[in-house]
């Protein structure tokens, strides 16, 4: 008996659902992000600000629905991400006044990318993350987001395509390794970024990625 298929609103319900479960997968708890051992940093140790890419151009990726049984592929458009919410800075996915280490600065739609600069704090917490961004022990980030509308593009024998069309990305977080592989520090700290888009009211979830990446839809 061939699957039931799900309505894009269904879907989406189930998407940000599994976001704020903050599910587990089969290497451990993912996040949405990755590195690139290529990339030559400008780190502003005296202003302590990093530039981040938060979305690369690459960042397509494997999800399992555990409720359905179902692998899909989920890819984020860069131009339908909302970036008012973005302010804070976090040492991980567990957001309280303790775990805010640094104010984002300058997000922006840069190509088919989103780049974002960061200035950390000046207390323990933050000091010790900056410096492991300093020496290279960590390079990733990873977005939380919540899903306002897609597209799906299914083809035979092929798990479906879904393309996130329009987002809000609600934090940025530091984390070891993640989704999307190119979501790392980047190479140059932005002068101000012009016009944000504006954020819409929305009651949908938050939402966060949880498996491995795919290189390759």
């Amino acid at each position: 008996m061939p699957p039931i298929k799900r309505t894009k609103e269904q879907i989406i319900a189930r998407m940000n659902e599994v976001g704020k479960m903050n599910r587990f997968c089969g290497r451990g708890l993912c996040s949405r992000s990755g590195s690139t051992s290529e990339d030559v940093t400008v780190i502003d140790v005296q202003n302590r600000t990093i530039p981040f890419i938060l979305v690369s151009e690459d960042n397509a990726g494997e999800r399992y629905d555990w409720w359905n049984d179902e692998v899909y592929i989920e890819e984020l458009d860069p131009d339908g991400a909302r970036l008012d919410e973005l302010q804070t800075f976090f040492k991980d996915h567990n957001q309280t006044v303790d775990t805010a280490i640094g104010r984002i600065e300058n997000c922006r739609v840069d190509g088919d990318q989103i780049k974002a600069d960061v200035i950390f704090g000046t207390d323990e917490d933050a000091s010790k993350v900056f410096t492991k961004y300093q020496d290279r022990i960590l390079t990733d980030v990873s977005v939380g987001y919540y899903v306002n509308d897609i597209i799906i593009t299914s083809k035979k024998d092929e798990p479906d395509h879904i393309l996130v069309t329009d987002y809000i990305i609600v934090e940025l977080s530091a984390v070891w390794k993640g989704f999307d592989k190119g979501a790392t520090m980047g190479r140059a700290i932005a002068k101000p970024a012009g016009e944000i888009k504006k954020l819409r009211n929305t009651d949908i979830l938050r939402r966060k990625f949880n498996l491995k990446t795919k290189e390759n839809r």
